[in-house]
């Protein structure tokens, strides 16, 4: 396995089982054409990590590379895709601080049990615009902001934990001129460290998980791994890498109310405390506290099975 710049490539012709073309790129159609005709290669497999449902290549280069594969991977999938290609999945990147926490929270439990809920409810993330595909075009949803609002308004009683963070986000105006001043949904207790987020995650009994940019979001994983009941966008025609235990989460239409969904996560929270431990065993599938590892085979045999 190696890794070519696009500089590189074209003065180096390769031979490989695949070539995984990372999009997008400042080749031209002509140089992609003529550098894959000096190869010698089984497999062609397009790729990009865009937080966008659109396709990362440009009219001339989708002509260029339809012909010679069918196979594009992006970090996520979504049914409600129509490009005429087979969609696949990337692996996303994990972080090391994600992984500690994990592996504190795993010795915490087997030294004083699991932590005693502190909070009903938590979610604490940016006021980002969630991207979705509706009709064949995308729209964009503020159910991050419409969530939290609904909490704020409609249920007082709950122990909520978090808000928004980081007003200094490229849409902010946007999202000033539609819902004018939202300041009382941002986190009232200042910058937060993540191990005080993830100590307020594994203190919750519901987990807010509405997507990001667009659908999929990496705290999914974190919610999952904290132990507590996730709420989340409809997740029952999205996957990605790492499948989510989907029968396990608490899945609202995109841009549905939160209670309905929050109230049904807390009564599963009661009705099964063994979740968290169904859901940790799930992931540990394919992740090694929350990190890739040799030691779990499953998620590289995954992605494997999906280039075939």
């Amino acid at each position: 396995m190696g890794v070519l710049s696009s500089g590189e490539w074209r003065r180096s012709p390769i031979a490989a089982d695949s070539i995984c073309l990372g999009l997008p790129t400042t080749l031209t159609a002509e140089q992609i054409a003529v550098s894959l005709a000096a190869c010698r290669y089984r497999r062609l497999v397009i790729f990009d990590y865009l937080d966008q449902h659109e396709l990362a290549w440009t009219p001339e280069q989708e002509e260029a590379l339809r012909p010679l594969t069918a196979l594009y991977l992006k970090p996520w999938f979504e049914s409600a895709w129509n490009y005429g290609l087979r969609m696949g999945l990337l692996p996303i990147r994990h972080y090391q601080r994600f992984t500690y926490g994990i592996m504190a929270d795993r010795l915490l439990r087997k030294v004083v049990g699991p932590p005693a809920p502190r909070y009903d409810v938590a979610f604490l993330g940016r006021p980002n615009r969630t991207r979705i595909v509706v009709d064949g075009r995308i729209e964009k949803m503020d159910q991050r902001i419409d969530w939290l609002r609904e909490i704020k308004e409609a249920s007082p009683p709950l122990k909520f934990w978090g808000g928004l963070s980081d007003a200094d986000h490229t849409e902010f105006g946007e999202i000033v001129a539609k819902y004018g001043d939202f300041s009382d949904l941002f986190h009232a207790g200042g910058k937060v460290t993540y191990p005080d987020y993830f100590r307020a995650l594994r203190r919750s009994r519901v987990l807010l998980a509405p997507g990001g940019n667009v659908p999929w979001s990496y705290r999914h994983y974190e919610c999952l791994y904290a132990g507590g009941v996730v709420v989340t966008i409809d997740y029952a025609k999205r996957d990605m890498l790492v499948p989510l235990p989907r029968e396990n989460m608490i899945h609202a239409a995109d841009g549905a109310p939160a209670m309905q969904a929050i109230e049904q996560a807390l009564e599963l929270s009661r009705r099964r405390p063994e979740l968290a431990q169904e859901n940790y065993r799930h992931l540990e599938q394919y992740l090694r506290f929350g990190a890739y590892s040799a030691k779990r085979p499953a998620l590289i045999e995954r992605f494997v099975r999906q280039l075939d």
